[in-house]
């Protein structure tokens, strides 16, 4: 990665040279290759090579961000000279600045192991065959379901980068991401045709979940939704399984960012140390979990990163707030995004969670639907399958679940300890008492 770190600090003094005050200078290079299979043959391959440079420059009080992907020395340098003159056109801005060195200081001496030595033995032909047998193993076993089309993807990509910001920042990155999913359409009595969905997607190639689960859990996806009626409209328990909980999950914290509180478009505005939600729920930020697939050493402000509580037993421990908008609100930044989160999880898989409901929904999917940063209001699309007894029971769809986020998680009874592996929220089965569902 040097080419990478010379590059940007070549363009800070370029910056430097031509009047800028400050910079941030941040150089990145990337592949990727996707290849998308359906139904015997290819349908799609996509590689993407990518290289790019971004400028930030300050000058005079005034700031501008620019990039480029033409890293010649000399289109560089006709480049920044532009970036900073054009700079100089614009309005000021006090509250655009590089941060105070100091918060630079404190990074974790420890190795994330987020690049897969064996990423690169991954060839085309090798893409190809996986996909194949993703097909194959879909489908074997299936012949009781109406299949309409088998649809199998796998992908890969390895990225770097470096950054420096002129007032003693320096910082480089490297890490791979692998994946392959499988998708069954199958066709219902009444016309529809359902989707049975389920992947994988790791740091490392190692870590993925076998081939043969994955097209397992797809068929078993697509075989659920056969014959999916409606619930009635009413408050029921609803178990919300571990992929789908990143839906609510994500509508519940985006009012803690920074720009959400700065324009007053917060309901959590003013809750800091106040319960929010249920003791059950407990979250960390965990930025330095080994191969995580949002693990860093350092934000986007270049700060070092630490574990930190965002709720404790209910309670908001913690806004979201990058050093634009901490300068604007007038208050201490504190991190405007998270890393990866850690649950308080529970010691109940997803099976006992069901067993414990009498009457109830599991919702395994959300589709579509909008919330309110500002009065909390939510609705959303979703299906899944009704619980009776304990035991999962007829598919339902074109379920609407409707609520405010300021009750939402106060209804939440339990998690489970199965977090999800392939998102970097790590959410977990979930138990909430008394949701509004809406059907025929």
């Amino acid at each position: 990665m040097n080419t990478l770190m010379e590059a940007a600090r070549a363009a800070a003094k370029l910056a430097e040279k031509y009047g800028a005050d400050d910079s941030a200078i941040a150089v990145s290079r990337s592949r990727g290759v996707d290849i998308e299979w359906r139904d015997g043959k290819v349908e799609r391959v996509q590689e993407r090579t990518r290289r790019s440079l971004g400028a930030s420059i300050y000058v005079d009080g005034r700031y501008s961000a620019s990039s480029t992907n033409d890293l010649r020395p000399s289109a560089l340098d006709a480049f920044i000279a532009e970036a900073v003159a054009n700079t100089r056109l614009l309005e000021p801005d006090p509250h655009r600045g590089l941060p105070d060195p100091e918060r630079y200081a404190g990074r974790a001496e420890v190795d994330l192991d987020l690049a897969d030595p064996e990423w690169a033995k991954m060839d085309g032909a090798g893409r190809r065959a996986l996909a194949e047998r993703l097909e194959a193993l879909a489908r074997d076993g299936a012949d009781d379901l109406p299949i309409v089309s088998v649809a199998a993807s796998v992908g890969d990509n390895h990225g770097q980068s470096a950054r420096i910001h002129s007032n003693g920042f320096e910082g480089e990155r490297e890490g791979t991401s692998s994946g392959y999913s499988v998708a069954i359409t199958v066709k219902d009595e009444d016309g529809r045709r359902p989707l049975g969905w389920a992947y994988s997607y790791r740091r490392h190639r190692a870590d993925l979940d076998p081939p043969a689960q994955i097209a397992a859990r797809a068929r078993q996806k697509a075989a659920a939704q056969l014959g999916a009626g409606r619930v009635k409209t009413g408050r029921y328990r609803v178990v919300v399984e571990n992929r789908a909980m990143p839906r609510l999950l994500g509508a519940f914290l985006a009012p803690l960012s920074g720009p959400a509180l700065q324009q007053r478009r917060s309901l959590w505005e003013g809750k800091l140390g106040e319960q929010i939600a249920s003791p059950v729920l407990t979250l960390h930020d965990d930025p330095h979990r080994p191969r995580g697939l949002s693990s860093a050493l350092w934000d986007g402000d270049g700060f070092a990163t630490h574990r930190r509580p965002i709720i404790e037993g209910g309670v908001l421990a913690t806004y979201l707030i990058d050093q634009y908008y901490a300068r604007k609100m007038a208050v201490e930044p504190t991190g405007g995004s998270t890393h990866g989160l850690d649950w308080a999880y529970g010691d109940r898989g997803l099976d006992a969670l069901i067993a414990d409901v009498d009457e109830g929904v599991l919702i395994d999917r959300f589709l579509g639907g909008n919330s309110n940063q500002t009065s909390g209001e939510f609705s959303f699309g979703c299906a899944g399958r009704m619980i009776r007894g304990g035991q999962l029971a007829e598919p339902v769809a074109e379920i609407n679940l409707a609520g405010n986020l300021a009750t939402l998680f106060t209804r939440l009874i339990e998690v489970g300890d199965d977090p999800d592996p392939n998102r970097s929220s790590r959410c977990p089965s979930a138990v909430f008492d008394g949701l509004q569902l809406g059907g025929a």
